[in-house]
């Protein structure tokens, strides 16, 4: 599967993407993606919410797909008290085995929409990106007005704004 997605950073994510969370949320995830990777899927989307980062990484490791045919994806979660985006993704980064991920997200812009530091989280991310820590930087589940949030001030437009599906009816 060669086709992907052009991203306004100049990199390009594959079109079809194997997600970890919904079914897999808090589940060993490493059977399901190695079968995903052995199968074609190379875009492996993850999030640090749930909390399976560690069998994500299982799996890719159990593939034997070489790194650099790989997109891997996670997404920051609300930080705790002392933390930073820095040190969150080092966390995500041992969990899955990586030393960078193709695409860091903020998952979702509250609680730092209605505190005041999104901007701050935003900087963050635009330093791992500097640092190579992540290829791409962007955003999950945003509105209009969240992304006028961070982009005053941004020196790094978001390369994604990934919304989550409306629910099946």
């Amino acid at each position: 599967m060669n086709h992907s997605v052009p991203l306004n950073d100049g990199t390009h994510a594959p079109w079809l993407a194997f997600g970890t969370g919904t079914a897999l949320y808090g589940r060993d995830a490493a059977d399901f993606v190695r079968v995903a990777i052995n199968n074609g899927i190379t875009h492996l989307d993850g999030a640090q919410v749930y909390n399976n980062e560690e069998s994500l990484g299982a799996g890719i490791r159990a593939s034997g797909k070489p790194r650099s045919e790989l997109y891997v994806v996670t997404k920051l979660r609300v930080l705790s008290p002392g933390q930073t985006v820095k040190s969150s993704l080092i966390e995500s980064l041992k969990k899955l085995g990586l030393e960078y991920v193709d695409l860091f997200l903020i998952h979702s812009p509250s609680p730092a929409n209605q505190d005041g530091t999104l901007n701050e989280l935003w900087k963050g991310m635009e330093q791992l990106q500097k640092e190579g820590l992540v290829k791409s930087i962007g955003v999950s589940n945003f509105g209009v007005e969240d992304l006028q949030l961070v982009l005053d001030g941004a020196t790094v437009i978001p390369a994604v704004n990934q919304a989550s599906p409306p629910p099946c009816q």
